[in-house]
Parts: structure tokens; sequence; C-alpha cells
């Protein structure tokens, strides 16, 4: 039996919140009536419609703490401490439903929140947190019933995506394909956790916990960003059949989750490869149905506010909530110095003899083999330098950093040495 009416408070009326409110006016369902009893807003808004006739507005969602006349929040103000948390906290402790996009919330206080679930018999939804209108938490769910998930990868920030592949399009410096995407809207005025990997490190957090069935800390996630990626290195990755894109990668192997969030090289002819702009990409690969693939818009009003609305029908059709464990394993999460793979490395010399022996000696000294090798001369002011570009076979990274802090140190190194790891994802 369907649930008549549904009531609703919405904590943030921001870009998901304003879309989430387009999408209620327009939303028509004869089984699932949903009706807004609160609206906490910083923000003065004019809000017309029907279905705010009985809605209580708050300029402070503080004052939800004492509001009880609702069954799910909906919590679209964002950030890991403050009003939000106390909120969403507060609303489970209460015994009701809550529906969030908060990516740093869920994946910080992840055991906490499953416990309050647990103890009050209700339940936190956070498809909105991860890849936008992509139901990627719902498909993992589902896959738990049949499917053990082995790796999960992917384009989980659109902001960075869109920066790489613009870079490349339009032979355009990180900086100005950054203020063209604040421009847009595509990037925040402090665009900080989108290009520093923090962003995807939070959402790879949330995956690596509901894939694996434990608690996966976004703080032990070793997460580079797309900070330093040059123009450069974009051409030569193209010309040798690569795309350098942000990815987030879990997976399961043995006892041990590997947690990595890095810029990698990937062969143009790859799934991944070929998603461009704001998209998001994702595979999953689990032991019966081998790789499933998903895109979609990763971020943006009307596709996040969808996977909102969703959460809230998909809580309004339980009758009685149920409760999943989902952190009931325990793993041991290694570090990038284990990984076991191949490289990209750009180096800046002296045009002089014995170069490339140089460098040649300190890979064999590490057990590191060349796979290709390529040289181009390039004016550096009155100096003539080389561009020495290398690619590796698999190797360990800690061999392969012990080898670059060696090479760094000889006296033919005119820049500290460019490296991207490549992962040969179909």
């Amino acid at each position: 039996m369907l649930n008549p009416k549904i009531k609703i408070a919405i904590a943030g009326v921001g870009t998901v919140g304003k879309g989430l409110i387009d999408l209620l006016l327009k939303y028509k369902n004869k089984q699932t009536k949903i009706e807004i009893t609160a609206i906490a807003s910083r923000r003065k808004q004019e809000f017309k419609g029907g279905i705010f006739r009985n809605t209580v507005f708050f300029s402070d969602a503080k004052k939800l703490l004492k509001f009880h006349n609702y069954d799910i929040l909906v919590e679209l103000i964002g950030g890991e401490k403050g009003v939000s948390k106390d909120i969403v906290f507060n609303a489970l402790r209460e015994k009701k439903n809550v529906v969030t996009a908060n990516k740093a919330l869920v994946s910080k206080f992840w055991n906490q929140l499953h416990s309050l679930m647990e103890k009050n018999n209700c339940l936190l939804k956070y498809e909105a947190a991860v890849a936008g209108g992509i139901p990627i938490i719902k498909v993992i769910d589902e896959f738990l019933l049949s499917n053990k998930i082995t790796k999960i990868y992917g384009i989980l920030n659109g902001t960075s995506n869109y920066i790489l592949s613009n870079m490349l399009s339009y032979n355009k410096d990180f900086k100005d394909i950054l203020s063209e995407a604040q421009r847009l809207g595509y990037a925040e005025s402090n665009p900080k956790f989108d290009i520093d990997g923090t962003d995807t490190a939070h959402k790879l957090s949330i995956l690596s916990s509901l894939a694996f069935e434990c608690y996966n800390n976004v703080s032990k996630i070793d997460n580079e960003g797309i900070e330093n990626v040059d123009l450069q290195d974009l051409e030569i990755a193209d010309s040798l059949g690569y795309k350098i894109k942000l990815l987030g990668i879990t997976e399961l192997n043995n006892k041990n989750i590997n947690n990595f969030v890095y810029p990698c090289l990937l062969s143009k002819d790859s799934f991944i490869a070929k998603i461009d702009g704001v998209y998001n990409g994702i595979v999953v690969e689990s032991n019966f149905c081998k790789k499933s693939c998903f895109v979609g818009e990763g971020a943006g009003a009307h596709p996040t506010a969808t996977s909102v609305l969703s959460d809230i029908i998909s809580l309004s059709k339980k009758r009685k909530n149920c409760f999943k464990q989902s952190f009931k394993f325990s793993y041991q999460e290694t570090s990038l110095q284990s990984r076991f793979g191949s490289y990209y490395l750009r180096f800046t010399t002296y045009d002089k003899p014995g170069v490339i022996s140089g460098i040649a000696n300190q890979f064999k000294t590490f057990n590191i083999s060349m796979k290709s090798m390529l040289q181009k001369e390039t004016e550096i002011g009155n100096s003539k330098d080389a561009t020495i570009v290398i690619t590796t076979h698999n190797c360990f990274e800690s061999n392969m950093m012990k080898a670059l802090k060696k090479i760094n140190r000889l006296n033919f190194i005119r820049k500290k040495t460019v490296y991207f790891r490549i992962e040969n994802f179909k």
C-alpha cells in the first residue's frame, strides 16, 4: 500500500534546491502526494504556487531543530559541519527519514549515520551526493543482491572533466578554462575541492563504502588533483593515443581495498576517455555482470534534483523502513606506494650526451623498463634544452618514486620530472 501523502521539509534553496522546487511544481503523481511543510533559506525568495499553501518559511535552518511536522528532511545546504550536520543528525535521532546531496557529510560520518539509522529504524538516502543524475547509488545497492562488485572507477567530477576536455579542445591553459568554467557556472568561485580531487574523494568514499560494505574513510584516500596538468602533457598524451582524465578508483583485492584519486592517461578507445565536458562516467565491474557502464550529467540543478526527488518518492513507498547494514566487513586500505602499473614521464633536460643513459641507469637500479620514448628539442631563453617523454611497462609505485627522486638530482635535469600514471581500462 502506498502512502497517500508525504510531508517534506527542505533545508537550502541554492542551485539544487531551486531545481527540486521546480520539479515539485511540475510533479504529478496520483499515487504519491508530496506536501512541503517547511522551507529554510537564508536568502529571501518568493515562492509561488499552491504547493506552498501550508508551508512554513524559516530564514535560519536551525529552526528545523524544533520543527517536527515532516516525514522527510531534505538537506541541500552542504558541508560536513555546522547546521547541515546538526539538522541531519537531529532528524535521524527523531526517527525521521533524510534525503541529502551532501557527499562531504555522508562520507565523513558514514558509521555514525548508519548507526543512527539502525538504532531508530529510519533511512538516509543520498543518491544525489554522487554523480548528479546518474542513479549509481541505486545501481550499486541492487548489485549487492546478486553480484559481488570487484572494482568501480570513473569520472566523478564534472568541473575537472570540463577543464581537461576544453584545455585540449581549445588549446588553452588551465587558468583560462577554469575562468570560463566559473563564468558558465560549472565551477564555484572557490573551485578548490573540484580541482584538487577532494570532491572526487568524497564521492569515491561513499561508493567504496557501499560497494564493499565497510567504511572507507575519505581522509585515508590517496588524492591528487588536476592543478598541475599542463597543456603540453595533454597534447603529448593525445599524440600517443591517450587522454588525461581525473579518476576515482576503488578496487577490492582479496582483503585489501585500493582507493585512489588522480589524473591519469587512458587509451582514447576506452569508455571513460570518450566522456568529455561536464559529464560523469562510471564503470562497475562485478563477478556475474562483468562490466556495466554509466554516463550522464554529473552536476546541475535538474540532474541532481532528479536524484533528490527519486529518493523522496522511494521513501514514500516504504510503509515500514528497513535498515540494511552496510559496514559489516573490514578490509585493509592500501597506499599508492603499493600500486603496480605503468607511467608517463616528461623530463626537461640539457641537450647533451649521456642523458638517456643516465635515466636508464636509474631505471635499471629500480627494476623499471621503458616501453616507448619520444625526444624533441625546445627553446627556453638562450639555452637549448630537450624534452624527453617516456612511457614504462608495469612497475611498483614505490620503485618509480625512488627512481624519480634520484633522477631529479642528476646534473642534466632542468626541471622536476612530470609524471602521470597510465591506466589500461577498456
